[in-house]
Order: C-alpha cells, then sequence, then structure tokens
C-alpha cells in the first residue's frame, strides 16, 4: 500500500504531501494541476521497489522514470516554475506498506540531478503486491504484439502501456474471484476473451470483435480480464488516470461501485480525475455504505505561487473544486440570464 508521498521541486509541485489511505484515494484538479504525474511518479517508485538496494536499481529506476514520463534527462522532472535555478534539487520521499515481520512499512529517500539520482534512504523489504496502472485510453484493442512491437521500435507511448499489455498476457486463474467477475460481465452483458492473440466479447447474441466494442465496456472488461488472471488481486494497489474517459454517465456510476467493491479485496485505488459526476458517484457510495471506507480526496489548487494540496476524506471537506466551482458559475449566469428576460 501506498502510504505517503512527499515531493519539492517536482513537475507542478513546489512542494507537496500526499497521506494515502487504503481504500480510494481521489486526486482531483484541473487540466495540467500535476494528478496524472503524482500517479505516474507513485507508479515508478513501486515498479522498481523490490530491487531497492540490489546491483543496477538506480540505473533501473532512472529508465523507468525515462520511459513513463518520457522525459529525455531527469532534469525534464524538475519544478517549472524553477527551471532556471541550477541549485534547484527535486526530491522525493515515498512510503509504502512492506512485506516484512517487523517493519509495517518503508521509505524510499531520493533526489534527482541532471540525469543522476542520490540516494539518502532506500527500502530494504519487498512490497506485498505489484502495482498496476491504467491508462486514460483502454488497452484491451492496443493488446495484440503491442509488447513485442514495443520492445523492438521506437512507439509514441508510455511504457505504462507495455506494463499493462504485459499483465494483460498473464494466463488467467482456474478459479478466480468469481463472483466480482460477474458483476462486471453483467455490465457489459458478456465475457471478454483472448483467441489468436485478439479480444473478443462472447454475448448471448454471438461474438463480438474488440474494435466493434464501445470502449467504456473495453475498460471494464479490461479490469474483469485482470482480476481473472491473477494481476489484479488482494493488497494490489490500481493507479488509474481518468478512468471516466469515453464513459457515459450511467456507466461511470458503475465503475465507482465496482472500484469501491475492489477495496473490500484489500485493493488500495488511486486515481486523478476531474470529473465532477464520478467525484460525486464515490461521495454518495462512501457515505451510503454499510462499511466505513478508507477514502481521500485531494484537491490540487492552482496558485500564484504553484500547486496547493487540499486534502478531505468528503468531496465536502474541500473548500476548492476547480470543475464544481465552474459548475456553480455556469448556473448562476444561466439563472441571471433566464431572469433577465423575464
Amino acid at each position: 500500500m501506498l502510504k505517503k508521498l512527499t515531493v519539492e521541486n517536482f513537475t507542478n509541485f513546489d512542494k507537496a504531501e500526499f497521506s494515502f489511505v487504503p481504500g480510494i484515494n481521489i486526486i482531483i484538479g484541473e487540466n495540467s494541476s500535476g494528478k496524472s504525474h503524482v500517479l505516474k511518479l507513485a507508479y515508478s517508485i513501486a515498479s522498481v521497489w523490490n530491487q531497492c538496494g540490489k546491483e543496477g536499481w538506480k540505473s533501473s529506476l532512472k529508465n523507468k522514470l525515462y520511459k513513463v514520463f518520457r522525459v529525455s534527462k531527469l532534469r525534464d522532472l524538475q519544478s517549472l516554475h524553477d527551471s532556471s535555478d541550477q541549485e534547484c534539487v527535486t526530491r522525493m520521499i515515498l512510503e509504502f506498506s512492506v512485506n516484512h515481520k517487523n517493519r509495517e512499512s518503508e521509505i524510499l529517500d531520493i533526489s534527482l540531478g541532471v540525469d543522476s539520482i542520490n540516494v539518502k534512504q532506500h527500502p530494504t523489504a519487498p512490497l506485498i503486491k505489484s502495482p498496476l496502472f491504467f491508462p486514460a485510453k483502454e488497452v484491451l484493442s492496443l493488446f495484440p504484439n503491442f509488447a513485442t512491437l514495443y520492445e523492438k521500435y521506437y512507439l509514441s507511448f508510455d511504457e505504462t502501456y507495455y506494463d499493462l499489455c504485459k499483465a494483460i498476457d498473464n494466463p488467467l486463474l482456474k478459479k478466480p474471484n468469481q463472483s466480482l467477475i460477474d458483476s462486471i460481465e453483467e455490465i457489459i452483458g458478456g465475457k471478454f476473451f483472448l483467441r489468436d492473440n485478439n479480444f473478443y466479447l462472447e454475448t448471448e447474441q454471438g461474438e463480438i470483435n474488440i474494435f466493434m466494442v464501445a470502449e467504456g465496456w473495453r475498460k471494464l472488461g479490461m479490469l474483469s480480464y485482470l482480476i481473472a488472471n491473477d494481476s489484479l488481486k488482494e493488497d494490489s494497489i490500481l493507479f488509474w488516470d481518468e478512468p471516466e474517459t469515453n464513459l457515459n454517465p450511467r456507466l461511470i456510476k458503475q465503475l465507482a461501485a465496482i472500484l469501491v467493491e475492489l477495496t473490500k479485496y484489500k485493493v488500495q485505488v488511486v486515481i486523478a480525475t476531474h470529473n465532477l459526476f464520478l467525484m460525486k458517484c464515490f461521495d454518495y457510495l462512501i457515505a451510503n455504505a454499510q462499511t466505513k471506507i478508507p477514502t481521500a480526496f485531494f484537491s490540487l489548487v492552482r496558485t500564484e505561487e504553484g500547486i496547493n494540496v487540499e486534502h478531505g476524506a468528503r468531496l465536502s471537506e474541500l473548500d476548492n473544486v476547480v470543475s464544481l466551482n465552474e459548475e456553480l458559475e455556469l448556473y448562476d449566469k444561466e439563472q441571471e440570464a433566464l431572469y433577465s428576460s423575464m
């Protein structure tokens, strides 16, 4: 589990701290506020965590940051507000739960140079489970031969797509969590299966090629398939960038319910979104859940000094929600136009 992330002079952030919870973590903010950067940083570190301290692990971490952020040098990850300051140091401190009989968590404390990584503290115990990263675009339709092409050619995709395709390629379990899979397959009206390196949706009416299936259903199908092949399981960390992309409101509502259900299996969910409807869906489900669901909302607020981070256990505890503010402003304008015409 990701417990804490502190950054200094990192992309949009001069200084920021995130304290995560075991259940649902929702990072919200307007475009270019740094939501995706937080997810990608935490995922990159988690991906190489178990190599820490071993020969070549700093090189592995550096390569992971290159490929996930698609930068040419580590200096590109420096705070955008201090790019001209040669003395500026980009620092990252991450705390994760670990598999150790005497310690519940460990810390990685590093700073980035122009093209080097300096280590102040590194962990010695492995993560309990590996992380998964879902990019905004669905991947099932990209899957055929993607991993092979990515390894051989330069493609215009960051490495989260490659990692996810590798996870999709795992063999299916004999006895997966069928109840959770059934709840997803009921929504999409069928079951995704792989044949001859291509995905199909099997329905009562017959088989449908993946390219003829709506993207929203592909996303849910990918979630179901990764549960079926044991890539997404108990104690996993699921990072998902803008899960609402290309989903209609009904599917968004169902997706929120599925992600809440995943927390019952000790899956930690960390998402980035600026969709107000999705935020409200989570807030409603959390408020009406029979058992308490650990939840954290993080609002990234743009100021003259940079990006500030507001924390809250509920949406109502945040002072600034940009999408909500814009919706209220539009409502006021509509009411003003209505009454002025009377």
